[in-house]
């Protein structure tokens, strides 16, 4: 066998065992792409059912608040006539809502960007809205709502749907603190640059302060209002929440001085007997 021939034969090797690599490598490649398409079929099904989830997680949690909203009303009348079942029925309803606020927070993006759809609002309107979504829920429960005149009278430039929402949010967590027929105020204030919406409550239904404090632990009233905190951060303010067993509860809802456009004509409103003391600054 002569050089030449040898040296064809090898190179037919080298060209052959070239092709061969090649084709393995193609089709290595072609498994890695279709590898690669169902994976991102996996993801993007992953991410469509986890929306999902989140969706029916959120609407049960909504189902669940109501229901532990009515509850908490039914077990308050029933206290106020004092039958014997009625303790029972707050601690079912108390596990109710307690179930709720988990099932939200489950649910809750914090780092997700908040759109707004901002109009000119009568913020009184607004606080209607709220009062009448909250009673409607606790029925044949009852509170009194003492809004403060002022409210009424003030332009808000901020999206309807979410300034509504985080005001219905800490309206019912002020039902859960109190009792049948307790008072609960809606006012507002000027505040270092910014202003307020202030609700509190009487919280003569309080916890006692070693009830208080074990529940602080898990589930205290900043955590139970994380969405509405995220609604009105979204609006560049932030939420101040102060709570006294056996005094009562003071949530501020504090929205930049930019966002207050305008007043119109004020006018009174209360809620369940006609209206008595004015709002209390220092309440």
């Amino acid at each position: 066998m002569d050089d030449g021939f040898a040296l064809i034969l090898v190179a037919s090797a080298l060209a052959i065992a070239g092709a061969f690599a090649c084709t393995v490598m193609f089709l290595r490649l072609q498994r890695v792409a279709v590898a690669l398409t169902e994976a991102r079929t996996l993801h993007q099904q992953a991410i469509e059912n986890e929306a999902t989830l989140i969706r029916r997680v959120r609407l049960a949690a909504h189902d669940i608040r109501g229901a532990g909203m009515n509850v908490h009303g039914h077990a308050d009348h029933l206290s106020a006539e004092a039958h014997a079942s009625s303790a029972g029925i707050a601690v079912a309803a108390a596990d109710l809502l307690d179930l709720a606020d988990d099932l939200q927070d489950l649910t809750l993006d914090r780092s997700a960007a908040r759109t707004l759809r901002e109009e000119d609002l009568a913020l009184g309107l607004v606080a209607e809205e709220a009062i009448a979504a909250v009673s409607a829920t606790i029925l044949p429960g009852r509170r009194n709502w003492r809004v403060q005149p002022g409210l009424r009278g003030v332009l808000l430039r901020a999206d309807r749907r979410a300034v509504r929402h985080a005001l219905t949010r800490v309206l019912a967590d002020a039902v859960r603190n109190t009792r049948h027929d307790d008072w609960i105020d809606i006012g507002c204030q000027s505040v270092q640059n910014g202003f307020a919406v202030v609700i509190a409550d009487e919280g003569n239904g309080a916890l006692t302060p070693e009830q208080r404090s074990k529940r602080q632990d898990s589930r205290g009233i900043g955590m139970r209002l994380a969405l509405a905190r995220a609604l009105i951060e979204a609006h560049g303010g932030q939420m101040d929440v102060e709570s006294f067993a056996g005094v009562g509860s003071r949530v501020s809802l504090v929205f930049p001085a930019a966002r207050k456009v305008g007043e119109i004509s004020p006018q009174s409103h209360s809620y369940g007997v006609p209206q008595t003391a004015g709002w209390s600054a220092d309440r």
